[in-house]
Order: C-alpha cells, then sequence, then structure tokens
C-alpha cells in the first residue's frame, strides 16, 4: 500500500510540474506578445510636402513637381518584437450623397509600402519593429495639379486644377483604383504580424480636390484625415 501511495504521489507530482509548465508557458506568451496600433498627425514628419521627380529611362530628371504625402505612423505598443509586420488596405468605402458609407466593390485589396523603400522594389513585409519603437507607412500622395498628366496621374472627367490621390499600394493596379478622385472615403485597414493577431483600424479621409502651395493651408482646407475606430 505504501509503495502504491508512493507511485501516485509521484504521478500526481509530475502531473503537477507539467501542468504548472504548460501554464507558465502559456501566461507568458499571453503577457509577452507584441501589439500594433498605428497614429494618424496631419503634420511633419507624418504627412509634409516635398518634391516627386520624374525620370527618362536613361535616368535623366525630365520634370519636378511639389506634393504632400501622407503617411501613418505604426507603432509596437506591446513588450515582444512584431515579426514581418504588414498593413493591408482590405476595404475601400466611398461616402454617398445620402452621407452613408457603402464599400467600392471595384478596389482591389492590398498591402500598403512601407516608408522610404524603392518603388521598383517596395518594401511590404517590415523585418520587426521592436517594444515602444515605429515606422511610417505611406497612405498616399498627390501633386500639384498642373502636373497630373506629365507624371500620368489622371483620371477622366476630373477637373484639370484638382488633385487626385494616389494611394501607396504594393502595386499600381490596371483598373486604376489606386487613383482616388475628390470626396469622402473611409478606408480599413489591418495591422498584422507574423506572431500577432491582425487589428483592424478605420481611418476616413476628405479630399477636397483643391490645391494649396501652403502646408498648413493644405491640411486645413485641402485635404483632412482622422481616426474613427
Amino acid at each position: 500500500m505504501a509503495s502504491d501511495a508512493a507511485v501516485w504521489a509521484g504521478s500526481f507530482a509530475t502531473l503537477l510540474a507539467v501542468t504548472v509548465a504548460l501554464l507558465k508557458e502559456e501566461l507568458m506568451r499571453i503577457w509577452r506578445r507584441p501589439k500594433l496600433d498605428a497614429r494618424i498627425r496631419l503634420s511633419a514628419p507624418d504627412c509634409q510636402k516635398t518634391k516627386m521627380t520624374l525620370y527618362n529611362q536613361a535616368g535623366a530628371i525630365t520634370d519636378v513637381s511639389d506634393c504632400f504625402y501622407f503617411r501613418l505612423w505604426i507603432e509596437n505598443t506591446g513588450n515582444q518584437r512584431a515579426e514581418k509586420v504588414q498593413v493591408f488596405l482590405s476595404k475601400f468605402l466611398r461616402r454617398h450623397a445620402d452621407g452613408s458609407f457603402v464599400e467600392d466593390k471595384a478596389f482591389l485589396p492590398m498591402n500598403l509600402r512601407w516608408t522610404h523603400s524603392q518603388p521598383s522594389a517596395p518594401e511590404i513585409f517590415a523585418d520587426g519593429i521592436s517594444p515602444k519603437m515605429g515606422k511610417h507607412c505611406e497612405l498616399g500622395h498627390f501633386l500639384d495639379p498642373g502636373k497630373r498628366v506629365t507624371f500620368g496621374i489622371d483620371l477622366p472627367n476630373i477637373s484639370p486644377h484638382q488633385t487626385i490621390l494616389e494611394l501607396e499600394l504594393e502595386v499600381a493596379p490596371n483598373t486604376l483604383t489606386h487613383l482616388v478622385p475628390p470626396g469622402v472615403y473611409q478606408l480599413e485597414i489591418k495591422l498584422a504580424a507574423a506572431n500577432t493577431e491582425p487589428k483592424t483600424k478605420t481611418i476616413e479621409i476628405n479630399h477636397t480636390g483643391d490645391w494649396y502651395p501652403e502646408e498648413n493651408k493644405m491640411f486645413s482646407d485641402g485635404f483632412g484625415m482622422k481616426e474613427i475606430s
């Protein structure tokens, strides 16, 4: 009987040790994890006026235009490094005359590009973002309307005096759904990494189509951006 009790006690101790180890591992996994968030701020360095340069096939500069770039600040507020981070534009909704937002089914969902990556080889998956650190992601840009046609950014039935917002998608689709005419829109964006669940953010933009050379005027009267959820 004593022998049996010792066996049972040993088995119970082993089971308890395994259970504690598994619980500890699970608790550590829950406690130590990345947490992605997006910040929107219509001011430098997130959003700013800069220059866009056009090159010919030989690599020579053929034209230069003033333009405004709009970026998201993607931050890891967790306590573990986020691996292979992507920012995915999953839905594009257009405001109708009645004030409702209706999804544009023609829009092809795609990843956005990370800032400072080369257009010929855009960075889509950031290698990693450490805790309490962040990285800019391109949302879109528009240039001086007088340069639209020269730079190949144009849409039919849009006044040559209005801006067209070009979304910074991983590729420019032939359907031209990355070119956004003046209007009010909501963008559903998913922040994801290889080691965390995706988080959804909704951003509303008000693209008036008006061009202002001054940065302050543009960000007050020409283009608005805010977080909805």
